[in-house]
């Protein structure tokens, strides 16, 4: 089976991965896109 049906990414927006910018909001965003991947059971394959 392919790794990434195990991902815990997969059932959130694609757009949380890719912040716009590096301050503000954008520090939240890739704040949150990291919770999702420490918890991710695959992150070594990713």
């Amino acid at each position: 089976m392919d790794w990434r049906h195990n991902a815990i990414c997969r059932d959130e927006d694609p757009e949380l991965f890719f912040p716009v910018g590096n301050s503000g909001p954008a520090i939240a965003q890739i704040a949150d896109a990291k919770l999702v991947c420490n918890r991710c059971p695959v992150t070594a394959d990713c």
